[in-house]
């Protein structure tokens, strides 16, 4: 990845010997596998006092000078330290040249020409708060950087779906992940993993490409061993305690927990219950946690759950060791 070397945000500029403060704002980051409920997550915590979200500033409308999809550090041509100062200065500062508005494949609409996507959109609403001083970046494309922003010091929140729901989803929308594309810089960076490796060439199966970037996400925060030091939000948590689960994110980010985001997280538990979902959506908001992370077991067929659980399996457990590892159990 080529970054820009010569321009700078002088209003983003940290201060001296601060990796986590930009111009009196900190950052904190919301990530995981895509489709696992960063978006919402991200949402939540963003109605902290003062806190605004920076929407997937390194996704496929981001910053230009973000070429990599799913950057990462490490002997390829992935961002330095340099690199992650001036990427973290944009976000803080809701700043920064930013790629075309139309997803790379899609055709021009009226919509991205004029108001663009919603990245744009979160840099210029961010811009024109000054009040701000949270800046909860919202991005599933950073997952791979996570080790390294640990090391800065960043507030990291993880977030993590049941690897049969989140293969599901992929099956629900026929989507295939960069899982291959991205499979050998990957390596570069984290080392060889036979279990991946073995599924490449079925890579372009929906089921198998999302257990392949599931994987990819979630293994190097085991081999870094950065996991105690991230907040990790799963699906089963949040079906579980969605309150306590709320409460221990926002503590790990040192965000103020208030009585209204309480009354809101209350009532939408409350209308979640009584509403149906569309499974047809990419984001439905109607859908509960407990529906989201159990339509699979009607769409998933047998050899797909065995894809599943070849690719799964060995982390789930480290993953999920409150709410019970086996990917078996998962299927109850």
């Amino acid at each position: 990845m080529t970054m820009n070397k010569v321009q700078r945000i002088d209003a983003g500029r940290p201060a001296e010997g601060d990796t986590t403060t930009f111009a009196g704002r900190r950052v904190v980051l919301v990530t995981g596998a895509p489709r696992s409920a960063t978006t919402p997550v991200g949402n939540v915590l963003s109605m902290a006092p003062h806190s605004f979200a920076a929407y997937e500033p390194l996704g496929p409308t981001g910053l230009r000078d973000v070429a990599d999809r799913f950057p990462m550090t490490g002997p390829t041509d992935g961002p330095n330290e340099q690199d992650l100062s001036l990427i973290l200065a944009r976000i803080a500062a809701f700043r920064g040249p930013l790629k075309p508005q139309t997803r790379p494949g899609a055709a021009a609409t009226l919509r991205s020409r004029v108001i663009g996507s919603r990245t744009l959109q979160s840099f210029r609403l961010g811009r024109l708060q000054p009040w701000v001083r949270n800046v909860i970046w919202k991005d599933p494309h950073a997952i791979m950087l996570v080790p390294d922003l640990v090391e800065r010091g960043l507030p990291v929140i993880v977030t993590i779906r049941r690897p049969q729901a989140h293969a599901g989803s992929y099956k629900r929308l026929g989507w295939t992940s960069r899982a291959a594309e991205i499979h050998p810089r990957w390596t570069a960076r984290f080392g060889r993993d036979p279990v991946s490796e073995r599924w490449l060439d079925r890579a372009s199966d929906p089921v198998v490409s999302g257990a392949l970037i599931w994987r990819m996400s979630y293994l190097p925060l085991l081999r870094e061993q950065v996991l105690d030091r991230v907040c990790i939000v799963t699906a089963p948590s949040l079906e579980a305690d969605e309150m306590a689960t709320y409460r221990m994110a926002f503590a790990h980010a040192g965000l103020d927990f208030t009585g209204k985001i309480a009354r809101f997280l209350e009532r939408r538990a409350e209308a979640a219950a009584d509403a149906s979902a569309d499974s047809s959506v990419v984001h439905d908001w109607n859908r509960s946690v407990a529906s989201a992370n159990s339509y699979w077991r009607e769409l998933l067929s047998g050899e797909d759950l065995e894809a599943i659980e070849d690719l799964t399996a060995d982390l789930e457990g480290q993953l999920f060791p409150a709410q019970g590892g086996s990917a078996e159990e998962g299927r109850q």
